[in-house]
Order: structure tokens, then C-alpha cells, then sequence
């Protein structure tokens, strides 16, 4: 008995720089004293990225993705938007890497940075551990705009 591994799409959470600054996150939730700067830059803002990268299926900041054990007989490219080919054999289809993001030449559309921004005032609002239903669908509210630029769900 055979057992197919499904496909495996890698990429590296962290980024260098992130798409909304501390001063962007601040401005939209009206906070002007540096009390929780740490906070809103080193743990809401990469989250808040990294939730609504997965799920709009798009890279916010430019990277390299690697694709394993892809079956079919061509490159997919699951996350993106695509920039470029990594791996430069044509014929591997297997197994190759490929770079996606959003960069200068193609900016992060404005509704994606307005998401991300009410993720971060959100989850900045709503902190504690333990909060009701009400409160649980608000943080998830941007949801829907990311799903639109989700290519295909079921990847």
C-alpha cells in the first residue's frame, strides 16, 4: 500500500521589516504614548500579518516559497502573488521554489492594510484570555476581505 503525502508549501514567518509601521498602527487606534509600543510592534503587528497572509492566501512581504512533493504535472504557485522562479530546471515540478509578495513594484492593495490594521486594533482591544462570542467574531471581522484574494481554499 502506497501512501501519498499531500503537498507541502514552506515559507518563513518572519520578515524584516513589516507592512504596517508602529506610527500606522498607532494613528489608527488614536494611541499617543509609547506605553504599549513594544507590544503593538513586536507581538500584534507580525500576528496580525501572519493570520491575514494565511488567510488570503498572499505573502505581504516578499519571500521564497518551497513546494514538496507536488503530484500533478506542473508548477503550481498556492501562496502569492508570484514574482519569480527560484529554481530555474523548467521540468521540476516536484519540488521547487519560487518567490511570492507584495513589493515595491507591486504595492499591498489598501483594503489588505486596512485588515491587518483591525486585526491589530482588535486584538490591542480585546487581549485578555478569555472573551465572549461578540468579542471573538469583531477580532475576525477582516476576514472576509482577505478571503477574497484567496485564490483556491482547499490547497
Amino acid at each position: 500500500m502506497s501512501v501519498k503525502r499531500p503537498l507541502q508549501i514552506d515559507y518563513d514567518y518572519q520578515v524584516e521589516t513589516e507592512p504596517i509601521t508602529l506610527a500606522e498602527a498607532k494613528a489608527w487606534m488614536q494611541i499617543d504614548f509609547t506605553d504599549w509600543d513594544t507590544l503593538i510592534q513586536n507581538e500584534l503587528i507580525p500576528a496580525a500579518r501572519i493570520a491575514s497572509e494565511k488567510a488570503s492566501g498572499m505573502l505581504y512581504v516578499e519571500r521564497d516559497v518551497t513546494i514538496s512533493n507536488n503530484k500533478k504535472d506542473e508548477r503550481i504557485y498556492p501562496i502569492g502573488p508570484w514574482v519569480a522562479d527560484v529554481t530555474t530546471n523548467d521540468y521540476e515540478f516536484e519540488n521547487y521554489v519560487y518567490t511570492a509578495g507584495f513589493n515595491v513594484s507591486n504595492p499591498l492593495p489598501q483594503d489588505l492594510r486596512i485588515a491587518m490594521l483591525k486585526r491589530i486594533a482588535t486584538d490591542f482591544a480585546l487581549r485578555q484570555n478569555l472573551i465572549s462570542v461578540q468579542e471573538q467574531y469583531a477580532q475576525k471581522a477582516s476576514i472576509s476581505t482577505e478571503l477574497k484574494y484567496r485564490a483556491d481554499l482547499f490547497v
